[in-house]
């Protein structure tokens, strides 16, 4: 319709946000509310993995410099240095589908999922390692853990697979990101991880009481939980994951040192010192003897107290990790 007196029509005094086929504003409102929250939770995640991997850098540092052969031919250490990093291919991917426009939404989904997996895998073998190792290489435990243990990746593998992205239109806040609904039985994955937890947990109890099991068994359950919320729920339910990767990495990586530190105990007994530990599960070799025999292993844990009193000035000088003991 032509203008008969050639002004001009009034521009709009606002922003005008085209909003998403189907949806009506106030469904638009509370889908940018919940990704704010998703955001600031993915946000959250990526400082605590950051604390956390800036407070285990020197010990990190001090694995680096070492030039023990058997060290770094142990599967823990390689493991040790995947889970470390992993976390950050599982994060800081997830923070361009939450929280930052872009392209490319689908490679950064796929890269979040590597990296999870690649955290539950690494984080696994060295929970397996250490229960085996209090274990004496018993068969039957042996062959239960690694049949949970597969069957838990396998879970997770199956889970990731099916996370997928599509690039939406421009969103004034957060990401224009659209995540395709979750696959119903998507809570398997944490259920797998719940049961394995639940498994090293019983195994590690009866013959060594501490806690990271249990708190990455609690954070996997309390996870599990809220992926198995109704569909109604869905927009919350990647808030909560980044959590389980944060709690797997900062236990994992403890349970490492403490198996490093175990292993320097074995390596350089003094007097009525227990021997405990070691950094993989192999057999020991007598030099006198010529013979390879199993160490046994007490049930007892020293704690960092008990461990830095048995310690000489010449082995405080020689390992830094004896000034703060076993990794609480």
């Amino acid at each position: 319709m032509s203008n008969p007196t050639g002004v001009p029509p009034p521009v709009p005094s606002m922003a005008e946000i085209p909003l998403p086929p189907g949806m009506s504003l106030p469904e638009y409102l509370t889908l940018q509310g919940q990704l704010v929250t998703i955001a600031i939770c993915v946000a959250v995640a990526m400082g605590i993995v950051g604390w956390d991997y800036m407070v285990l850098l020197p010990e990190e540092i001090t694995l680096y410099k070492s030039r023990d052969l058997k060290l770094w031919r142990s599967p823990t250490t390689w493991l040790f240095i995947i889970l470390r990093y992993s976390a950050f291919l599982a994060v800081i991917p997830s923070l361009f589908f939450t929280s930052v426009q872009n392209e490319h939404c689908q490679a950064a989904v796929v890269l979040s999922t590597l990296g999870g997996v690649l955290v539950v895998a690494s984080s696994g073998l060295i929970f397996c390692y250490r229960v085996c190792a209090i274990w004496s290489e018993d068969r039957i435990v042996y062959g239960i853990v690694s049949f949970f243990y597969i069957a838990m990746l396998g879970c997770w593998i199956a889970v990731a697979v099916h996370y997928k992205a599509v690039t939406g239109p421009a969103t004034p806040f957060g990401s224009n990101c659209q995540m395709d609904p979750i696959i119903s039985w998507a809570p398997i994955s944490y259920a797998s991880s719940v049961a394995f937890d639940t498994v090293i947990l019983v195994l590690t109890l009866a013959k060594d009481n501490l806690r990271y099991f249990m708190l990455a068994t609690a954070t996997n359950i309390a996870v599990l939980s809220i992926q198995a919320l109704g569909a109604e729920h869905d927009m919350i339910k990647p808030a909560a994951v980044p959590f389980s990767t944060v709690m797997t990495v900062a236990m994992g990586s403890r349970v490492y040192l403490n198996l490093k530190l175990y292993d320097y105990d074995h390596n350089h007994e003094r007097g009525s010192r227990s021997t405990d530990i070691p950094l993989s599960v192999t057999s020991g070799y007598s030099e006198s003897t010529g013979e390879r025999t199993f160490q046994s292993i007490p049930t007892s844990v020293m704690n960092s107290t008990a461990y830095c009193s048995t310690l000489t000035k010449e082995d405080k000088t020689v390992h830094p990790y004896s000034y703060t003991g076993y990794y609480r």
